[in-house]
């Protein structure tokens, strides 16, 4: 018990605790299930709030909620009761994240950057050994060039 105690840093009681229920099958309850809090209807206006606000996180979406939805709204945009509107508006930041997901995962790009990497110096690139190189002779110069548009090169890079 005293070597127990010693190697994990448990109290004398949790010890004997931990030794006293080891190999008991223990009975776990399903978690209750909850209704959804917000309706497909509300996480699809969400969703336009989100594309109106330019793609914004939840932590800066979510102050700007309460104007937007009102305007949208009263723009006819979004055709929401009071009581949606009002949930909408109380809508967490991390809630938010959580219910743009799949939206996001949307537009994140897949696949490889422009630049790929080469097979074509690795068998050409010289290893030092215990012999000096010869400095003097020209070598091989390649040069890899890094997109800077955000992975959709069909859009100009330069802002206006």
């Amino acid at each position: 018990m005293d070597e127990l105690c010693e190697l994990t840093s448990w109290h004398r009681d949790h010890a004997r605790k931990a030794l006293r229920t080891t190999g008991r099958v223990r009975s776990v309850k399903p978690r209750a299930f909850r209704d959804p809090v917000y309706s497909p209807v509300l996480v699809e206006a969400l969703a336009v709030c989100w594309r109106v606000a330019r793609y914004r996180t939840g932590k800066r979406l979510a102050p700007m909620l309460s104007v937007l939805v009102r305007s949208l709204r009263r723009d006819g945009v979004l055709n929401l009761d009071d009581a949606q509107a009002r949930l909408l508006c109380q809508m967490s930041p991390a809630t938010i994240d959580r219910r743009l997901a799949p939206q996001r995962r949307i537009l994140t790009p897949k696949g490889r950057s422009h630049t790929k990497p080469g097979t074509l110096l690795k068998s050409q690139i010289p290893i030092r050994t215990w012999s000096e190189w010869d400095g003097g002779r020209p070598g091989f110069v390649e040069i890899d060039l890094v997109g800077h548009e955000g992975g959709n090169g069909s859009e100009s890079s330069v802002s206006p």
